[in-house]
């Protein structure tokens, strides 16, 4: 007996979910992030650059697809909380990130990228209160078992020319140094 269309479009529909299941399992294992960590963050907005604490707490959702995470720390002056969602994308293999905190709460900012050579960078755009177009490239680099290290640059011509935004050095509570 012949299959349905509708049939067919079922058994393809289910090889895709199983594709990307799969893949997302597969890209899974870069969510490194997964624990609880101690930061110590600096913010370039001013000439004074002192490392001051905060704290990461990361959770892996979603089967492994993706990570949500909460963050307390310095920046630009003040404390804030922080929520993070990052998901594998199988469609575009790339990872997806949005932020908001309690400095500027809505308005989720989006970044995408991939990992490569140990290192993922993300990217993203956005006009701000006054229309000016902002360029942001996140970077997570020197990614351990117990350490990471990220930075945020942002370009504000274009991409001509990248300013250091913030930068967090994380620990993995619980770990030696």
């Amino acid at each position: 007996m012949p299959k349905s269309r509708g049939q067919r479009r079922c058994r393809i529909e289910t090889r895709k979910a199983d594709w990307a299941k799969a893949n997302c399992r597969k890209q899974a294992s870069s969510i490194f992030l997964e624990g609880e960590w101690a930061a110590v963050c600096r913010s370039y907005e001013t000439r004074r650059q002192l490392g001051r604490p905060g704290t990461l707490k990361a959770t892996k959702i979603l089967d492994g697809c993706a990570s949500i995470e909460f963050f307390e720390g310095p920046y630009q002056g003040e404390i804030i909380k922080g929520l993070g969602l990052r998901a594998f994308n199988p469609k575009s293999r790339c990872w997806e990130h949005t932020w908001t905190d309690t400095a500027s709460p809505g308005g989720f900012l989006v970044w995408r990228g991939r990992f490569k050579g140990g290192r993922i960078d993300l990217f993203g755009e956005w006009d701000d209160d006054s229309g000016q177009r902002i360029l942001s490239q996140l970077t997570w680099s020197h990614i351990t078992g117990h350490s990471a290290h990220w930075e945020s640059h942002r370009s504000l011509d274009g991409g001509k020319t990248w300013t250091k935004h913030w930068v967090i050095d994380f620990t993995r509570k619980g770990t030696k140094k």
